[in-house]
């Protein structure tokens, strides 16, 4: 927004130097005073040291870029680490979950099945019995 009002006030500055060059518009030594003084205090971007600072600063502020970036990508792995870690022991919980589920299956399988075979061996056992007698 700040560069945007800049170019607007330098395009109208211009535009009055262009009415009072072409004497559509009356001079006022005020006006180009003020603007002999805008122009003054503007920096000289020529001077060596001037461009070395500007460099330096852009550089300080590059690096800065370049270790945040660093950072966030260090973060991420980090993260995507500890996901990954954790995955793998749900993963394992659930896998011991699963085996334990069956080797309760497979005991109550088995005791119902012995549970069958004793019952089937007292009633062969009764049925001999009532024979016999």
């Amino acid at each position: 927004m700040g560069l945007k009002v800049l170019a607007a006030k330098l395009k109208q500055m211009r535009v009055y130097l262009e009415k009072v060059a072409t004497g559509k518009q009356a001079y006022n030594q005020q006006v180009i005073d003020n603007y002999q003084d805008i122009f003054n205090l503007l920096p000289n971007l020529k001077l060596e040291q001037m461009v070395k600072s500007f460099s330096v600063k852009s550089n300080d502020y590059m690096y800065v870029m370049y270790v945040s970036g660093l950072i966030r990508s260090i973060l991420s792995l980090h993260d995507l680490i500890n996901n990954k870690i954790n995955n793998k022991e749900e993963e394992i919980k659930r896998e011991k979950r699963i085996k334990q589920e069956e080797e309760d299956k497979r005991k109550k399988d088995e005791e119902a099945k012995a549970k069958k075979e004793k019952d089937d061996k007292e009633k062969k056992d009764k049925e001999a019995e009532n024979k016999s007698s």
